[in-house]
């Protein structure tokens, strides 16, 4: 709990700090203290907030605090009331604008780097942008503009409009560039670097441009600047003549007989005062003897109406006379001066004495006026001389009657001069020769240096520095300053250029996405089973691999799954509810199994399960996967119930990889359905030597079909009632070069099992008319030869056709070979072998059915088929005087033959007894030990 307010409490001030930062290092790309065209703060609020939730929004506050409390500081000497209340209004309108766009991003779903759609994007710069910053746009320019004037307001509408377009791009531009740098998972670099880059530059081109913009808007601005500053000089200089002439003025309408009077005197000070405010007091001061004291305080106090009127600061010097004020206008303002004696101070007698010598007006220093001490202001004193003598117009006389005094404050003259010349916000610092320290100063505590213009002013005796620099009014003002319009455009080229990287990087994504979307696809599928889902065997070999290869690793168990008769299925419901058998059966097994163990499909209806521990526990397992096997499964409104046999093998016991343990496993999965299938065997070694010589017993086949190692032996076939030959029952034998003459019983059923019986049927077929054409070729009649017919090979579509080509190519009469078929192949395909059995019959050959009564015929079918002969199996016969339920079963046989028009034919008859019963109930025909063992072809007799 407490890290999670730490981590937040970090989050803040991190915020803080990145705003602040971004704030001062976007300062300088606008004209404007407080408003920036480009403001990347925004942005950054904004990704925060859709990064970290609102519990940042507080950062935001504070970043935008810090920064707005800064920049008074580089104008003024302290705070004040306003600017802290419009840093706090500013701050608040940043906090609730971030917070506005990022509830209404998260409201419609429009976040920048994964958008449902380009819709989404749209909607993402509308809120980001032009919906959201009208928040702080609105209350931080009329807080500036209203309470706060802070400088360089180019109007409302345009200082709204440019804090609108600035805080419009940090949201649109920035936000993206904080997310991809700071995501909310571990996402791919090689995506979002691009994005990045792309975005950085496009911010980077947009203050390239807008710096190229203030460069030549600076150097447009530099000559207008030069330019208003010659004039402010030439208004500057006029200002200053104009003060002089009037002095001049007031001076001669002293010098004049009888001078003027106060009423006089206070009107056209009045006049002058108000085409000049830099005029704070005119006053006039007459030189008066010292012995002429009291009668000049006599008659001005009568004049003016002052009765207190007197003179007031002794002479420095004894031979001094006096230099009283005796007039000054506005007197109200102006009253303590009434009576003040010029002589009295250091300055003012070194002032009088340099303009009596010079007869030139002349500036005093500096001095703090009564009327504005915070202001400085000068005195211009101005001899005025009286013509005394009548020696003619070029030979009069003069002497001095006194002084026009004028007194002058700096601001008003030099705001008076901006203002005559039209004009706004010029600042100006002016500095006596030779001094260090101006006298007069309005620039700021950081100005634009670059911008300063210099000139000198000569103002009497005096010359003056003066320095001037343009105030954010004036550069607001000035049309090469004003860069609102093409700011804008920066803008909204920015966010167009956002919105089309930010399309691109989506395209991207979402390509990006599907190639991985695809390549999980394609590995999952290299990996698993498309039927069932399960993991196939690639996936079975890396994990066996990876357990073999662990230094730690821990004994196991394979499970070889195969299930039984499944070829019944498909070929009675079909392939696909074959299919849905599997899938279902999976899903079985998957929830039945424990969760340490895993079930891979290897094909067809094979799986494989590992399970953890020794062969105890797989064993366990190996019930719980029979049980589950028999469980029955609906399958097309079917219930289908099923059994599986399944072979062990034991990790490290049995085999070390996976090759041997899956093949020990195959192996005794065999030896169970050798067992009577429906159960689990667990592997030995003697099951390999078993698995060794059926295989190599199946190569052996392989070669002796190519080499012809096959030979027929015939065993003899009588009729019951002569007693003579009527036919032979060709059976294979196979010569083996190492193992001697083998019985059917050695090599028939793994010939069914691997296909090789179709080429072993035509081979015997072969032999059979090869013998058959040979004893014709000796004059011996060929008997009736039965050759056995396996169901692969009646059930090729071409079987009938290939027959009679080989029969007939033989010369061998058709009539003379019998086939042999099992109820068996009936069962497969009854339909297919009805057909095929009827075309034999058509074609000329005889049907026989062997085995007869070990199967589950149906009577109704048996009625249908073609038969010539039933033939009773020797299971029967063999029980003959033993058994009754077997006598029985021999004289259905029987009399179901006769009844249908078949002949029976009975095996396996090896004694006399059974020879006897047969004769005594009428059966057709016998074969068997006691009269003829299967011999070859030269050693049985027939006659010529």
């Amino acid at each position: 709990m407490y890290s999670g307010k730490l981590r937040t409490i970090g989050s803040i001030f991190a915020l803080a700090l990145a705003y602040l930062l971004a704030a001062f290092l976007i300062t300088g790309q606008g004209m404007h203290q407080q408003i920036m065209p480009f403001w990347a703060p925004a942005g950054i609020a904004l990704g925060a907030v859709l990064r970290f939730g609102p519990a940042v929004l507080p950062g935001v506050l504070l970043g935008s605090l810090g920064f707005n409390l800064w920049i008074p500081l580089t104008w003024n000497e302290s705070l004040t009331l306003s600017n802290v209340l419009t840093a706090l209004a500013i701050g608040s309108g940043a906090m609730v604008q971030a917070g506005v766009a990022g509830a209404l991003i998260h409201r419609f779903k429009a976040y920048p780097l994964t958008p449902e759609s380009g819709r989404s994007l749209l909607t993402y710069a509308l809120i980001a942008g032009p919906i959201s910053c009208l928040i702080n746009s609105t209350l931080g320019t009329s807080v500036v503009y209203f309470v706060n004037d802070a400088g360089g307001s180019a109007g409302f509408f345009k200082d709204w409009l440019l804090w609108w377009g600035g805080d419009s791009f940090g949201a649109i531009v920035l936000a993206p560039v904080v997310l991809a740098l700071l995501p909310e998972r571990k996402v791919d670099k090689m995506r979002r670097w691009p994005m990045v880059i792309r975005l950085v530059g496009i911010v980077g081109l947009v203050l390239l441009l807008n710096h190229l913009l203030m460069l030549r808007l600076d150097s447009q601005l530099r000559r207008d600047f030069q330019r208003d500053t010659r004039l402010v000089e030439a208004h500057l200089f006029s200002a200053i003549q104009k003060n002089f002439a009037d002095l001049a003025y007031l001076g001669q309408r002293f010098s004049e007989p009888g001078g003027m009077t106060p009423e006089q005197f206070r009107d056209r000070v009045a006049q002058l005062t108000a085409e000049n405010p830099s005029v704070r007091a005119y006053s006039w001061d007459p030189v008066i003897q010292v012995e002429q004291r009291a009668a000049f305080e006599r008659a001005t106090a009568e004049m003016l109406g002052e009765p207190g009127y007197a003179i007031y600061g002794e002479s420095l010097l004894a031979e001094d006379p006096l230099i009283p004020v005796q007039m000054v206008e506005p007197r109200a303002l102006n009253r303590k001066a009434l009576g003040f004696n010029l002589l009295s101070l250091g300055d003012r007698r070194r002032s009088v004495i340099l303009a009596q010598s010079s007869g030139q007006p002349v500036v005093t220093e500096v001095l703090n006026l009564t009327q504005a001490p915070d202001q400085p202001g000068f005195l211009i004193l101005h001899p005025v001389y009286r013509l005394i003598g009548e020696y003619g117009p070029l030979h009069r006389q003069r002497e001095l009657a006194g002084f026009m005094v004028g007194v002058f404050t700096v601001s008003q003259l030099l705001s008076g001069s901006l203002e005559g010349a039209e004009i706004n916000d010029i600042r100006l610092r002016l500095t006596e020769q030779d001094a260090t320290m101006p006298f007069f100063s309005d620039f700021p505590k950081e100005g634009l240096d670059a911008l300063i213009g210099r000139f000198e002013l000569r103002v009497g005796q005096r010359n003056w520095q003066v320095e001037a620099m343009p105030g954010p009014d004036y550069m607001a003002g000035n049309p090469s300053g004003n860069a609102t319009d093409m700011q804008l455009l920066l803008v909204l080229s920015a966010a167009i250029s956002t919105l089309l990287v930010l399309s691109m990087h989506d395209r991207e994504r979402i390509l990006m996405d599907e190639v991985d979307r695809q390549t999980r696809s394609l590995a999952y599928q290299a990996r698993h089973d498309d039927l069932t889902g399960l993991p196939n065997r690639s996936h079975l070999i890396e994990t066996i691999r990876k357990r073999v290869e662990d230094p730690e690793v821990r004994p196991f168990s394979v499970l070889f799954i195969d299930l039984d008769r499944f070829k019944l299925i498909n070929d009675s419901l079909g392939h696909q509810a074959g299919d849905r058998m599997l899938q279902k059966l999976a899903q079985l097994l998957v929830a039945r199994l424990p969760k340490d163990s895993l079930l891979f499909r290897m094909g067809g209806d094979e799986f494989i399960l590992l399970v953890e521990g020794d062969v105890q526990r797989a064993s366990i397992e190996a019930d719980r996967v029979l049980i589950a096997t028999t469980l029955p499964l609906d399958i097309d409104d079917v219930r289908v119930q099923i059994t599986a046999s399944i072979g062990i093998s034991h990790y490290p016991d049995h085999g070390e990889d996976l090759g041997m343990l899956i093949k020990h496993a195959d192996t005794a999965m065999y030896r169970a359905k050798a067992q009577g299938k429906n159960r689990y065997v667990v592997y030995s070694e003697e099951f390999s030597d078993q698995a060794f010589h059926s295989f190599s017993l199946e190569q052996d086949l392989r070669v002796a079909l190519d080499e012809r190692q096959l030979v027929l032996h015939y065993q003899p076939q009588f009729d019951l009632e002569t007693m003579s030959l009527v036919g032979t029952e060709a059976l294979v034998r196979w010569n083996h070069p190492t193992r001697g003459l083998l019985a059917p019983g050695h090599f028939i059923e793994m010939a069914e099992e691997t296909q090789l019986i179709i080429p072993l049927g035509w081979q015997v077929i072969e032999l059979v008319c090869d013998q058959m054409k040979l004893w014709e070729q000796r004059g011996i009649t060929p008997p009736q030869v039965a050759i056995n017919i396996s169901p692969q090979q009646l059930l090729q579509i071409d079987f009938v056709e290939k027959l009679n080509k080989l029969v007939d190519g033989r010369g061998v009469a058709r009539t003379s070979i019998e086939l042999e078929i099992t109820e068996l192949m009936i069962m497969q395909d009854p339909d297919l072998a009805m057909m095929q059995l009827h075309r034999l019959r058509e074609s000329g050959y005889r049907i026989a059915l062997d085995d007869f009564g070990t199967g589950y015929s149906s009577l109704d079918r048996l009625k249908y088929l073609p038969l010539d002969r039933l033939k009773i199996d020797q299971a029967f016969t063999r029980d003959i005087g033993k058994n009754p339920k077997d006598e029985a079963v021999i004289l259905t046989i029987i009399a179901l033959g006769r009844s249908l028009g078949i002949e029976v034919l009975a095996e396996g008859v090896e004694t006399e007894s059974q020879l006897r019963f047969l004769s005594d109930h009428a059966c057709n025909s016998v074969q068997g030990y006691l009269l003829g063992r299967p011999i070859p072809a030269e050693e049985l007799c027939i006659g010529v």
